[in-house]
């Protein structure tokens, strides 16, 4: 195995040769919107082990990372809102020679570690470093002694706290989280939500639920990265 290093519009991809990838997430790329530039000058540099990959492929002019089910965390709670963003696993190239020696040594070793295709049991890609306390429109999230905090703004109705205020629960009572960006074009408001087993099945909107915190448009990205972090606590 040789390695190499691919650079690309959307980021420059290095292949150790033995089984890590190094994707750097460079300066913002033309054409990107605000939340999108600002999401990758943030990401940096993330590191994906082989097995975090089902597969890999040239399509064209563009080498493609193929990420297991639940191998990311940014994909897992964004609903394929990180995806749409920035595209953060797909890199056109000028290189052909090296893309294909990548993909090539790639491949290989994925079918000499006899890596699945299937979900993943654990996370293989680490979620950004966020902190413990999130501040958003309505209410104040944070994690304390093994709990999720919420705090409820004034500006946040009777029915938003309608469970406590605060309320918390223990993190192990937590099944699922969910980030969605602000959309302004379409008139939507972003938002953080947690499940659990006893949320209902049609859910009330986000500012009305209890388990959702609204999101400034500013704070979309601390939002992702805070949920990122508490979907990789509830499920190591």
């Amino acid at each position: 195995m040789t390695g190499g290093e691919l650079t690309s519009t959307n980021g420059t991809v290095v292949w150790d040769g033995i089984g890590t990838l190094r994707i750097r997430y460079d300066a913002p790329r033309d054409g990107l919107g605000k939340l999108a530039s600002s999401l990758r000058t943030r990401l940096g540099e993330r590191i994906l082990p082989v097995e975090a990959l089902k597969a890999a492929e040239v399509d064209g002019p563009v080498l493609r990372l193929l990420l297991r089910a639940g191998a990311d965390p940014l994909q897992s709670v964004s609903g394929g809102y990180f995806d749409s963003l920035i595209d953060p696993y797909c890199f056109p190239f000028s290189d052909r020679d090296v893309a294909d020696r990548i993909v090539g040594e790639i491949r290989r070793t994925l079918a000499r570690r006899d890596v699945p295709r299937t979900r993943a049991t654990r996370w293989l890609v680490a979620p950004p470093a966020a902190p413990d306390r999130l501040e958003g429109r309505d209410a104040t999230l944070s994690v304390e002694q093994g709990e999720l905090r919420f705090a409820y703004k004034r500006s946040a109705g009777r029915r938003k706290k309608a469970l406590g205020d605060p309320w918390a629960l223990p993190l192990g009572e937590i099944t699922d989280v969910e980030w969605t960006p602000n959309q302004r074009r379409l008139g939507l408001k972003g938002f953080l939500r947690i499940s659990t087993a006893r949320s209902p099945e049609e859910r009330p909107k986000p500012k009305h639920d209890p388990a959702a915190m609204l999101v400034d448009r500013r704070g979309d990205i601390d939002a992702l990265f805070f949920a990122a972090r508490l979907l990789t606590r509830i499920r190591p």
